[in-house]
């Protein structure tokens, strides 16, 4: 039996129901107990690649459980190539980030980011380790020819 990777299956679905352009949605859920919860830049086990050339326009992060930890832990959102790991999120300290708080995404219509490489969403923790936590990305986009 194959392996399959279901990022990759679920970017290559994304694509085939806009094939001629159109605006798409991304989601990645970072989740303390899937993904831990030690500084550094994160890969959530749910996420999905963001083709190169994506134009980003808007998007929310929504933390369905607290963002919690036993210092002043911070959580950024960005990309794990094409952008910066804050591009999507600049550092936020873990009291923004109570259960479903809602913070909109620094790119919107006015200052898209365009990706200049394929990357999966990512999240990056600071400060401190953090002890709890679910929070869903939710990004609009769109992919430009070039």
């Amino acid at each position: 039996m194959a392996t399959t990777n279901p990022q990759a299956d679920l970017s290559a679905q994304l694509a085939a129901q806009a094939p001629n352009g159109g605006f798409q949605t991304a989601k990645a859920v970072y989740s303390f107990a899937a993904d831990g919860g030690v500084q550094g830049t994160i890969t959530p086990k749910r996420t999905v690649s963001l083709p190169k050339n994506a134009v980003i326009v808007g998007g929310s992060i929504n933390s369905t459980t607290a963002f919690t930890s036993d210092g002043s832990a911070t959580l950024a959102v960005g990309t794990s190539a094409g952008s910066s790991t804050t591009s999507i999120l600049g550092a936020t300290a873990k009291a923004s980030l109570s259960a479903n708080a809602l913070i909109d995404a620094v790119p919107v219509w006015a200052t898209p980011v365009k990706l200049s490489a394929a990357g999966n969403i990512t999240v990056t923790i600071a400060t401190a380790d953090a002890t709890a936590g679910v929070v869903e990305i939710t990004l609009l986009y769109d992919v430009a020819n070039a």
